[in-house]
């Protein structure tokens, strides 16, 4: 499998130096469809400073220059649904979510209209990205659209990322909970933007009481410059 989405990955690469443009259409997908087993409730919904983590989330996105947005929902689709403001976002009923991570793009990757659309990947659970975070991505991303760009935390890269349209059949290849780290550690070129704001993601009703008994930390308070690694 592994050695598959190498290859796959490496033949995407040579053709996105070739196909991608900086005023390529970004469309965001939210990924939401877990059961949160850990959180043992609708994790999505728990309130952070008045809102439903997932709000925080939507509302960021929203404000920070995608040009459309899918939310895809899987366990609990309709309790969601009900609980938040989808700022006019395509919502994915997910009805295979229980197959994982991997299935869930799968299905948000179906919601794309634009063929030539950059991909934004975000989770539901990392309420604390704000929209300066995600416009450093997207201004990174714009800058060299050949590339994925990705948030950098703790010693690694992974979500929120972009990834251009070429890459979409790297993503179709991913299998069970895999999601687009995977991807993103095959690559041969990956500009980080560093995110202390993304190293945090809220799996345990214990972290989600710990991030609510904190104040807000604004995340216009990092400004570090993006860096492409290997």
């Amino acid at each position: 499998m592994t050695a598959a989405l190498t290859q796959t990955a490496a033949a995407v690469s040579s053709a996105a130096r070739h196909t991608a443009r900086s005023e390529a259409p970004l469309h965001a997908l939210v990924l939401a469809a877990g059961a949160s087993r850990r959180f043992a409730g609708i994790k999505a919904l728990a309130p952070i400073n008045g809102k439903p983590m997932l709000q925080w989330v939507i509302d960021a996105l929203s404000n920070a220059g995608v040009d459309s947005l899918s939310i895809v929902l899987g366990a609990y689709a309709a309790e969601i649904s009900a609980g938040i403001n989808t700022r006019g976002a395509t919502v994915v009923r997910h009805e295979d979510w229980s197959e994982g991570l991997a299935a869930s793009l799968r299905a948000g990757l179906a919601s794309v209209e634009s063929a030539d659309a950059g991909l934004l990947i975000a989770l539901a659970d990392q309420p604390d990205i704000g929209i300066d975070d995600y416009r450093r991505l997207i201004a990174a991303w714009r800058a060299a659209p050949d590339r994925a760009a990705a948030a950098a935390y703790a010693h690694t890269r992974g979500a929120p990322c972009i990834v251009p349209a070429a890459f979409r059949p790297a993503l179709l290849h991913l299998q069970g909970d895999q999601g687009a780290r995977v991807l993103l550690r095959t690559l041969a070129e990956v500009t980080e933007v560093p995110m202390d704001s993304a190293a945090r993601d809220i799996d345990t009703r214990d972290e989600w009481q710990a991030r609510v008994d904190e104040p807000p930390v604004p995340s216009s308070t990092q400004s570090s410059e993006p860096t492409t690694r290997a």
